[in-house]
């Protein structure tokens, strides 16, 4: 009986980290670019810069001469969590505060008349957050830290004056660090807790988008852009460490020792996981060329997220964990104002629902419900040269969540003024 209860308890660490690795690489990132940020990501149907190959790469055709651009962005998460535990014990626990780097870049060549080519180097999917180490949540999640970049060359084809088209291959790269504590405690004896440390857990996926551009006139235009899903095997380190111990006597803290040391062992781990589809489309109104307005909405398919099967070491095999996610929009509007040669103005608003659903799969990997982002922007331009600035406010909407035993979340809830600070810098340069 002993050995059939440590090995539930190793399976639910990595049911646990690895339904992690998923929700990570789920939460889906558009800061493509400082001008992109500033409008709210409607970039889809407007007049293009280089950013284009991630917003857009039908728009090549219209981006004369060769572009390249390259910039980084910040995200800093700041947030407080509410939590009542099992034995009625309130606290309030902020998140630590840190800011996460997004670099991105693009080249682009205008080939001749009707065929344009662009790559870029961007990111979307990206997470990274870190509680207390002893915060009461801590048997879900206390630390992650997810990267991704993604490589994608596009060919575009204007097969009229007014339609373009454009075709590309994605290489996405993923690597995830994602801490959470497992407690084990034998009434009467001991207990402990293990701290639960998944690292370099690592993959690439290729995928594929299409996209078109329509130029209905001088004011009116429509874009559309489809992302295939990537299909990425992570595979990533595992390691156990005892803490906390409490024992009643000397031989119960040996019986502790040798629990751990028998039934969580450092080895590797594996699970598929299928990051979802989208489709991106916008419409913009140019009423004269200093003033332009876009409509862009997201529509991402996580729907197609339901299981996640894990490979574990031995003694404990495959484990399996529900998500059932729903898809969720992205809806944005943006304007941009150009009162001087050399100066540029922009604001944007989004609406960005979140795809977890309330109930048993949610968990604290991202504790937010959907969010409201307003941006604000500049573009500065002399000769061949643009530097581009851009801030965003992200105010996440309080979620509420319900006791789970299951998922060790507790009765708790996210405060109303939980924020994420993002800034974004890009410098261009046309030949």
């Amino acid at each position: 009986m002993r050995s059939v209860f440590f090995r539930s308890l190793c399976a639910m660490a990595f049911v646990v980290l690895f339904a992690g690795t998923a929700f990570a690489e789920g939460f889906a990132l558009y800061e493509f670019g400082a001008r992109g940020m500033a409008l709210g990501g409607t970039l889809v149907a407007r007049k293009p810069d280089a950013s284009a190959v991630a917003y857009n790469p039908a728009l090549l055709t219209r981006l004369p001469g060769i572009n390249v651009m390259a910039g980084v962005s910040t995200v800093t998460p700041v947030g407080e969590m509410d939590t009542v535990d099992d034995h009625g014990n309130k606290d309030t626990t902020a998140l630590k505060r840190s800011t996460w780097l997004i670099p991105h870049a693009y080249y682009t060549h205008q080939i001749n008349d009707r065929f344009a080519f662009g790559v870029g180097q961007f990111t979307r999917y990206g997470l990274g957050f870190e509680y207390p180490h002893n915060w009461a949540g801590r048997f879900n999640i206390y630390e992650v830290a997810l990267t991704s970049v993604s490589i994608n060359p596009n060919i575009a084809w204007a097969a009229t004056d007014k339609l373009s088209l454009a075709a590309g291959i994605e290489v996405l790269y993923v690597d995830l660090d994602l801490k959470k504590r497992v407690e084990v405690e034998v009434p009467g004896a001991f207990s402990f807790e293990v701290d639960s440390n998944i690292q370099k857990a690592r993959d690439t996926g290729l995928g594929w988008n299409v996209a078109m551009h329509y130029q209905f006139n001088d004011e009116w235009a429509f874009g559309f852009q489809y992302r295939s899903q990537v299909r990425v095997h992570a595979k990533g380190d595992m390691q156990y460490t005892m803490m906390n111990l409490q024992a009643s006597s000397a031989y119960a803290a040996g019986l502790a020792q040798n629990a751990f040391n028998s039934n969580f062992k450092d080895g590797k781990a594996h699970s598929t996981v299928i990051l979802p589809d989208s489709y991106s489309a916008g419409i913009s109104y140019t009423p004269f060329p200093e003033l332009s307005f876009e409509l862009a909405a997201t529509y991402t398919g996580w729907r197609s997220f339901r299981d996640l099967n894990i490979h574990l070491p031995d003694p404990v095999g495959v484990s399996q964990n529900r998500k059932h996610w729903k898809d969720a929009w992205r809806i944005g509007f943006g304007i941009e104002y150009s009162p001087l040669d050399w100066l540029t103005l922009r604001a944007g608003y989004t609406f960005d629902e979140s795809p977890m659903p309330s109930g048993p799969n949610e968990d604290y990997l991202v504790p937010t419900e959907d969010r409201d982002i307003w941006s604000l922007g500049v573009g500065f331009h002399w000769g061949s040269w643009t530097v581009d600035l851009a801030y965003a406010h992200i105010g996440a909407r309080q979620r509420v969540y319900k006791a789970d035993s299951t998922t060790h979340v507790l009765d708790s809830r996210t405060h109303r003024d939980n924020t994420t600070h993002t800034t974004s810098l890009s410098v261009s340069y046309q030949f």
